[in-house]
């Protein structure tokens, strides 16, 4: 992850470049120009007798036109307006008074490393669970579980509305279509046995261990990947 350095007296970007206690997250440090805001993964201001509140205010908000990270500000001085104003543009957090380049180091270090383990678990959870079309399978990590076509028209449903409620009528109209009446005790037993069938082959390729499937009482179902 890259960290831009906005620094007009050199001040800390030098105590960065030279410091040796900086956590390997941090592997890039720059100072930066506009034209670089679009290629960083976070951002430390620091403001000074030349660089002050309103050029401070404007990087802010020139960053967050380019790319939403997340950003700091390192001051001298400790002003409780200015603090209120930096935080309600949105930056992380304000490094004021006699702050050390080891405390301001940790804490962007361990922000980042945060969102670092956060991205990583969203893409495994994403590539946990996948489905393919025409081999009418559904994949959970390594395991490949074979559908009957209705099988996968529902999990494909629930699929494109995770983590909300399926309702048996939605799932009846798109299992059944216009045949049935949906609202009717035989779509929604339809339903509720095809959901049976396809619970039974998730536990056996997780050996009991993942239930996906939740059941939302006279509602219907939903898929939920979030735990």
């Amino acid at each position: 992850m890259r960290l831009g350095i906005i620094d007009t007296e050199n001040s800390i970007s030098e105590q960065f470049f030279t410091n040796q206690t900086s956590a390997p997250i941090l592997n890039s440090k720059e100072v930066v120009e506009k034209n670089d805001l679009k290629n960083l993964d976070a951002l430390l201001i620091c403001k000074n007798q030349v660089f002050g509140m309103r050029e401070v205010c404007e990087w802010v908000i020139k960053m967050k036109m380019y790319k939403d990270v997340p950003i700091w500000v390192a001051s001298s001085e400790k002003q409780l307006e200015e603090k209120n104003v930096y935080l309600q543009l949105g930056v992380c957090g304000v490094f004021e008074g006699n702050y050390s380049i080891e405390e301001i180091n940790l804490a962007i270090s361990n922000n980042l490393n945060i969102m670092k383990n956060d991205s990583q678990e969203k893409i495994e959870k994403s590539e946990f669970f996948l489905l393919d079309p025409l081999k009418l399978s559904l994949f959970i990590g390594e395991s490949s579980i074979p559908l009957t076509r209705l099988e996968y028209v529902l999990m494909e449903l629930l699929y494109e509305h995770k983590e909300e409620v399926c309702t048996y009528e939605m799932l009846a109209e798109s299992l059944l279509g216009g045949q049935f009446e949906l609202l009717g005790e035989t779509g929604q037993s339809r339903v509720a046995n095809v959901i049976c069938k396809i619970r039974s082959k998730l536990s056996q390729a997780s050996e009991g261990k993942q239930d996906v499937i939740k059941t939302i009482r006279s509602r219907g179902y939903m898929l939920t990947l979030s735990t």
